[in-house]
This record gives structure tokens, C-alpha cells and sequence, in this order.
């Protein structure tokens, strides 16, 4: 039984690290959020968590599938790219801002 524990424990060591140091990039971009003065709501919170884990799981591939980097070195650029994936979700707020606006023009002149 202790041993079936500790094995288990091993398998998923890699999955709680990379967890780990992706949440410690989510947490540190939305204090220097709070710190420039964003109201850190819900929604916020939950759109950063969103795009900085997807993009932390595009470098992922690219670092660990392809390019076979060491895999403490593949978490922490893991953890800049989250960090840094400011800009992803800016155009992204972008899009989705331009798609509502252009739905709510297109609803006031009746054109749908």
C-alpha cells in the first residue's frame, strides 16, 4: 500500500511541479496587475489563469516535445511565457471588444 502511494506520488511529480510553477507565473502577473492598479474581479482573475495556462501549455509542447530542453528549464519558461502572455490576451480582449461592438451596431441599424 505504501509503496502503490509513493509510486503514484512519483508518476504525478512532473504534473504538480508544472501546475505549480504555471501557477506562480498566473499569480505574480495578476499582483503587478493589482500593483499598476487593476480591480482584480473574478472575471479578471479567471481570463489571466485561462490564457496564461493555455500558453503555458503551447511552450510546454514546443520546449518538452520538440526542441527536448531540460524539463526544470521547460517549466520555468513555462511560467515566463504565462507570465508574459499579457499581450495574448489584450489582442484577444481586443477582438472580442471589436466582435460586440460591430454585433451592436449591426442590431441598431437592423441589418441581422
Amino acid at each position: 500500500m505504501k509503496e502503490t502511494l509513493i509510486n503514484n506520488i512519483k508518476y504525478y511529480q512532473d504534473y504538480i511541479l508544472f501546475l505549480l510553477v504555471v501557477l506562480a507565473g498566473i499569480f505574480i502577473k495578476i499582483y503587478n496587475a493589482v500593483l499598476k492598479g487593476k480591480k482584480p474581479t473574478l472575471s479578471f482573475i479567471l481570463a489571466e489563469g485561462i490564457i496564461s495556462f493555455f500558453v503555458a501549455i503551447s511552450v510546454y509542447a514546443l520546449f518538452d516535445q520538440f526542441l527536448h530542453c531540460n524539463r526544470m528549464f521547460t517549466y520555468m519558461v513555462c511560467a515566463w511565457g504565462g507570465f508574459k502572455s499579457t499581450l495574448f490576451h489584450d489582442k484577444l480582449e481586443e477582438l472580442i471588444s471589436t466582435i460586440f461592438e460591430s454585433l451592436r451596431i449591426s442590431i441598431k441599424s437592423k441589418r441581422i
